[in-house]
């Protein structure tokens, strides 16, 4: 019970914020929304996909490979989404701290892989790791139109390897479960990270 709320909250959620995106991509025709467009349409499938694998079969698949791909595609689309929002005539310091990034991603991906799935543990760890690398290159950078959706990348980011790592701890279906609040807590993350996004372009237009 407590999972199908999780998916459903999470499915209206990225619905919204898919066909919000899709509005404005297309009456704004900007590259910019079309990238976040396909960040959230791709995550919508993944999460689709698990709730009605759920549905149809009664339980969480053991091997997902059609939900995972559709959130590694998205995973990869957040992160043209920061490639491209950079100012390419801003001078970008040196930011050291940036490499605690893969460290933790790839730290935590040794202890993943533990339960198995090496291929997905260490495809996950590669893209959170540029996601993560390109949110924090960003903060460096002080950008201020930015920064909101930098921070809010970053909680995701971290968010995301708390669900995994909870998923690996916890393996009860109950509502004490951290993992389906945690899950709950992303879906919010995500529809902030697109209010951050709209102001941010909104302030690029006006600069």
């Amino acid at each position: 019970m407590i999972e199908s709320i999780d998916n459903y909250i999470q499915l209206v959620i990225l619905g919204l914020c898919s066909g919000f995106s899709l509005y404005k991509a297309v009456t704004k025709h900007r590259r910019s929304w079309v990238l976040i467009t396909l960040f959230y349409m791709a995550f919508f499938m993944g999460s689709l996909y698990w709730e009605l694998f759920y549905i149809f079969r009664g339980s969480t698949a053991s091997k997902f490979y059609v939900a995972e791909f559709s959130w590694y595609v998205s995973y990869m689309f957040l992160f043209l989404f920061l490639k491209y929002q950079k100012d390419p005539d801003a001078l970008v310091p040196r930011c050291r701290i940036k490499w605690l990034i893969p460290v933790i991603a790839g730290g935590l991906s040794i202890y993943y892989i533990t339960f198995g799935q090496i291929a997905s543990n260490i495809t996950s760890a590669i893209l959170m790791s540029l996601i993560g690398m390109e949110a924090v290159k960003g903060l460096c950078s002080g950008s201020m139109r930015m920064k909101r959706v930098y921070i809010v990348t970053l909680i995701f980011f971290f968010l995301e390897y708390l669900l995994w790592t909870s998923s690996c701890l916890f393996e009860d279906g109950s509502v004490l479960n951290p993992y389906y609040y945690i899950d709950m807590l992303i879906s919010i993350v995500l529809f902030v990270l697109l209010l951050c996004a709209q102001k941010a372009l909104r302030d690029e237009v006006t600069e």
